[in-house]
């Protein structure tokens, strides 16, 4: 298998790859199991069968985790991460980040420089250019990779092209220029770059040369995809210049892309062409246009429901198995549990004493059966849950699925409203990790709950130093949020939430504010979620305070003494 990674085979080394998991299941062998699923996950990534991956990768996740194999768990969670962000989950792939920092630990800092640099790629991709700077920034400082610098760096410069800051975008180009070691793909890219920004700054200076270096360079290397930018460049600089050779470098860029497969890149290059070329010509790149476009959204449409199958059918597996654990686990206990009472039955019959003895067995009996009485109203409470609010919704997808007149998007958006209300519920129910760690914990909460459809920004968080409160007023905390994050995405339609933070003297004050619809009539009805808040909120001596304007939003105010 290794033999052929090397020779990046990746089909091959995939074929061995899975006979090395049978091998493994037939000895029982979880060490090796862990390790085949996590190279089958790398070969399928690899080939660009990224939902396929992101399935072994969460096997192989699961068996590191039980194996206590922190460092190997953090790569997994890193793979994931990059894959969530591949397929736009943004939130869902900060928050796995966050997790791979956790258990890499300073460990690997190459994995830990690139785990930053995906924070920075999630950040510039949703338009937050600061964060993304910060997180490039971490990325350099700690790794210890040249050429992972080196792309670090020219990300940086590309983020202060977006903000339109051309002078320092130029100054780290060509500072990278002057690298020794610098790989000649890295270079044609930081050509291309470093002239199309000085383009786009109405620059004096001759940057034709760049453009046609990092061609040049591209050309030699078989670059085709980097080609297809740099004819796109030189189509651009030659636009008011000269027409014609402007419409040969379309053209040349509608080819290439054409080669590649690349669809975004055939798409702007039949723009650039249908506006050089006559309206007779034109007609046919236009036509073809449409019907690209038409494929594109198809492609992409398939795309994200089948990775949304794949997780939902790998959470309904792990749910599955789980359930059978449980089963198992009961039956056993109610087998000892009629041995015992056979065996005491006959105690009694015996002596006096026996009877005494029994009655102590049975009071301790009688206290686990509080205690199993007590796991099954929480299980009951949960199963409730589940059937009053995930019930309906899969049915209905069930039926739509079935029904050919429903569209994917559709199917897609129901989908995806069960995986967020499955994981509400698991969050409600979830261990809570408390400690040093505790700050980061709950950014990751707030990141699960941070979309497109509602934005949630943190304000003076780090101000209250979370992580210094004691464990009760932890749990406190993150239960209290979670809830009203809960109730936001049932019931509020908020699009914007601020959550601010204040300390004054000893008493620290948590703000959550939304732009929803608030409750109706401009009344302040507690139960079930909001309820708990109050009463957890009261065992740690603070308060709670609700204000409230229907179809204006909602405002909870929470103190508590440090």
């Amino acid at each position: 298998m290794n033999y052929y990674a090397k020779k990046q085979e990746n089909t091959t080394a995939l074929i061995y790859a899975r006979k090395m998991l049978i091998e493994a299941l037939k000895n029982n062998n979880e060490g090796q199991e862990a390790e085949s699923y996590y190279n089958i996950a790398q070969f399928q990534r690899k080939l660009n069968v990224k939902d396929s991956a992101f399935y072994y990768y969460n096997k192989s996740k699961k068996l590191f985790l039980q194996r206590k194999d922190s460092l190997q768990l953090g790569k997994t969670l890193f793979q994931l991460s990059i894959i969530e962000s591949d397929f736009g989950s943004y939130a869902e792939s900060d928050s796995l980040a966050v997790l791979t920092l956790k258990y890499l630990n300073g460990r690997n800092v190459n994995y830990i420089a690139a785990t930053y640099n995906c924070l920075g790629i999630n950040s510039k991709k949703q338009f937050l250019y600061d964060d993304a700077i910060s997180y490039y920034e971490a990325a350099i400082k700690i790794s210890k990779n040249k050429t992972g610098i080196n792309i670090y760096k020219n990300n940086i410069a590309n983020v202060y092209k977006e903000l339109k800051n051309y002078p320092k975008a130029i100054l780290i180009f060509e500072d990278l220029l002057k690298e020794t070691e610098i790989y000649k793909r890295t270079k044609a890219r930081v050509l291309d770059n470093l002239a199309h920004i000085k383009m786009l700054n109405n620059s004096k200076e001759n940057f034709l040369q760049d453009f046609l270096q990092a061609a040049s360079i591209r050309e030699k290397e078989n670059d085709y995809f980097g080609l297809i930018a740099s004819y796109g460049n030189l189509s651009d600089y030659f636009k008011e210049k000269d027409k014609v050779k402007s419409l040969f470098y379309a053209i040349k860029m509608y080819e290439m892309a054409k080669k590649e497969m690349a669809l975004n890149g055939l798409l702007e290059a039949i723009d650039k062409v249908v506006i050089l070329q006559t309206p007779q010509k034109a007609i046919k790149y236009y036509k073809e246009s449409i019907f690209l476009r038409d494929s594109l959204q198809i492609v992409e449409t398939k795309r994200q429901y089948k990775f949304a199958k794949i997780k939902y059918n790998y959470e309904e597996e792990e749910k599955q198995k789980l359930k059978f654990k449980t089963l198992a686990a009961e039956s056993k206990l109610i087998a000892l549990e009629e041995n015992n009472q056979k065996k005491n039955l006959l105690i009694l019959g015996i002596v006096f004493i026996a009877v005494l003895l029994f009655i102590v067995y049975r009071r301790k009996q009688q206290h686990k059966k509080r205690i199993l009485q007590e796991k099954y109203n929480t299980e009951t409470r949960i199963a409730k849950r589940l059937h009053d609010e995930l019930g309906n919704d899969i049915y209905n997808a069930i039926t739509k699925v079935l029904n050919p007149k429903f569209k994917i998007e559709e199917i897609v958006n129901d989908l995806d409203k069960i995986y967020l209300q499955t994981r509400s519920i698991s969050h409600e129910n979830d261990s809570i990790e408390t400690g040093e760690n505790f700050e980061a914990y709950f950014r990751a909460l707030v990141a699960n709950y941070n979309s497109d459809e509602c934005k949630i920004m943190l304000k003076d968080l780090a101000s209250i130093n979370l992580s210094k409160l004691n464990k009760e007023k932890q749990i406190v905390v993150y239960r209290v949020f979670n809830e009203l994050f809960v109730n936001m995405k049932k019931h509020s339609k908020a699009s914007l939430v601020v959550l601010s933070c204040k300390k004054t003297n000893n008493t620290i004050e948590m703000k959550y504010i939304d732009n929803g619809v608030g409750f109706k009539e401009n009344a302040i009805i507690l139960k079930n979620g909001l309820q708990n808040m109050e009463t957890r909120i009261k065992s740690i001596n603070g308060t709670i305070n609700f204000e409230n304007k229907s179809d204006k939003g909602l405002q909870v105010t929470f103190n508590f003494k440090k």
